[in-house]
This record gives C-alpha cells, structure tokens and sequence, in this order.
C-alpha cells in the first residue's frame, strides 16, 4: 500500500472536508457570522472566504486541527485510514512515508478529537457493566522518582492506576453502543461516577456481576446482578453480562498490537477502540473521513464521495 497510489488527490479531500464541515452553511470561526462571500483560494485548493461581520478571512481548515498544518490534508486522511486496522504508529510512519515523531503527534490529535466528539450522549436501554485489568504504566516519561517495577507486574488483589494496573470499566448497550472507559480504581463511588457520566437516567436497566462496589448502583436505573462465584452466570428475563465480557475478549488483543501504553494516554486509545467498534459496520472510506475531521459522532453525518480504492 502506497500513499501515492491508493489515495485520492488533494483537492478530493479538500472537497470532503468542506463538505462535512460546511454541512449547514459556511459561518465564520471568529465571530459565527453567516454573511460570508469566496474571496479566492488558499494555497490554490481550499476555499477562502471573507467575513463581513469582522472583516477577517478564513479558509477550509481554519479553526481545525489542520490549520498551520505543513501535511497535505491527503496524508491526514492516510493516517486516519490506517487508524482503523491493527497497526503500530511505527507502521503507520513507514507506510505513509514520514517521520515517526510526526506519525506519533498526529494520531495523537486524531485520538484526542475522537476522545472530545464521545463526550456528548448517553447509553440508554439495558446496559451490561463490568471490569477488566490491563497492564500500563508510565511508558516514555522521564526521570520517574521510583524504583524499577517487577517485570511481569503481578500485583496482589485488585489492580489501580496507582499500582500500574488500571481498571477498564466496560458498558454494552444491548444492540447498541460500546464504551470502554479507563478508570482509577473500582470503587462504589468511582464506578457511580462512571454510570451517571455515560448511562442516562432513564435507561431501562442495568446488569453486573456481585462485585460489592457495584452495590452502589441498587435502585438506579433497575440494577439487577448475577453471581458468578455460585456458578450463575445467566437467569430469567435476560439477565446476564456475557456481551460485555465478549467485548473484553476482543479489546485485549486489539491493545496488544501497541506493545505498551502509558496509562496517562489511555483514554486516548480506548477512545480509538470505542470508535471503530461502534461503526464497525461502516465503510472504511467513510470512517477515516470521519476520524480525520473527528467532530460529529454520527457517522452517517458525512456524506463523503472520496473513494480509496
């Protein structure tokens, strides 16, 4: 796979992103003013406009993360492409012929927008809840004042951040969405923190295991528990979390192609993972357009005519 070849020109993507991000009208950045008129071309592909509320200019990428940017937009959109399969930002550098610094900072801010655009609605309908544990620590920091770890970190009880092993709080609505959520710790009022943040209040119901800090959670929203130390891992009415603990089983292996992650950084990744499960279904060409511009999380807000085949 080469750039070169497999991706579109740069005026293709600079029509795809005027397209998504004009979608209601052109409007200034600086003061929101609709009166706007084309004033000629800003280095001769994007748009550029003139504001006649506060006479200021401004093009396409103005107000983005590619504003200033010194990458071709198409070089965006190749990373963004390469964002949705397996690969190490190393792969990512090399495959898109630049520099693994750049590679590094870009996904970065791609992560980060997707991160910001998963801020906004809730999960309703039944909902399973549950933990996991991953090993991260402070991979790349420097002058850590700590001793070396043990290799393998095998921490008695139940992991924390502070002990390099964070909690992963999972939630599956049922024929819905999948969150993946980095946590401190598993207490009762950090996971209610979690349920009040992601869940709405009128969700119909919301299913875990017999974890004491889950207790918590009784008479909201309907909490009904299984106990798996009694053997019960399903009842009557559907009760259950095995979808969740499903999800788990795919998120493990999807966090071990990045061969160590700062736990600093770990909502970065998970909001990533929590992106490309949720439109799976999707087309590629159309998922990269929308982790590139990373505003909307409706994916089926951009209709994109850019092709990658």
């Amino acid at each position: 796979m080469d750039i070169n070849s497999f991706m579109p020109s740069e005026e293709e993507c600079a029509l795809v992103l005027r397209d998504v991000r004009w979608r209601e009208g052109v409007c200034c950045p600086r003061c929101g003013s609709h009166s706007v008129v084309k004033h000629g071309r800003h280095l001769k592909v994007y748009q550029r406009y003139l504001c006649k509320g506060c006479g200021q200019h401004f093009n396409d990428r103005t107000g983005t993360q590619f504003d200033d940017s010194k990458l071709p937009l198409r070089v965006w959109f190749f990373i963004a492409f390469l964002m949705q399969y397996q690969v190490s930002v190393k792969e990512i550098a090399k495959t898109a012929k630049i520099s693994y610094l750049t590679a590094f900072n870009r996904t970065k801010m791609l992560r980060r927008s997707l991160h910001r655009s998963q801020l906004r609605e809730k999960m309703k309908g039944i909902v399973e809840l549950d933990e996991v544990y991953v090993t991260a620590g402070l991979k790349g920091k420097q002058d850590l004042k700590r001793s070396p770890r043990v290799r393998g970190l095998k921490v008695r009880g139940r992991g924390t951040y502070k002990t390099d092993k964070p909690p992963i709080m999972g939630m599956v609505e049922r024929g819905g969405a999948v969150r993946i959520i980095p946590a401190s710790d598993v207490r009762g009022r950090t996971a209610l923190r979690r349920v009040m943040k992601h869940i709405d209040d009128e969700a119909e119901a919301i299913y875990t295991d017999e974890y004491p800090a889950y207790h918590i959670l009784d008479g909201f929203c309907n909490h009904q528990t299984v106990n798996h130390s009694q053997g019960e891992y399903a009842r009557g009415g559907g009760i259950h979390i095995n979808t969740v603990e499903a999800e788990f089983s795919v998120f493990r292996p999807w966090m071990s192609t990045y061969r160590g992650i700062s736990k600093e950084k770990l909502y970065l990744y998970r909001a990533q993972y929590n992106f490309l499960r949720n439109t799976r279904e999707e087309d590629r060409a159309r998922r990269a357009a929308a982790i590139a511009i990373s505003h909307p999380t409706n994916i089926e807000q951009y209709s994109c005519t850019i092709s990658f085949i």
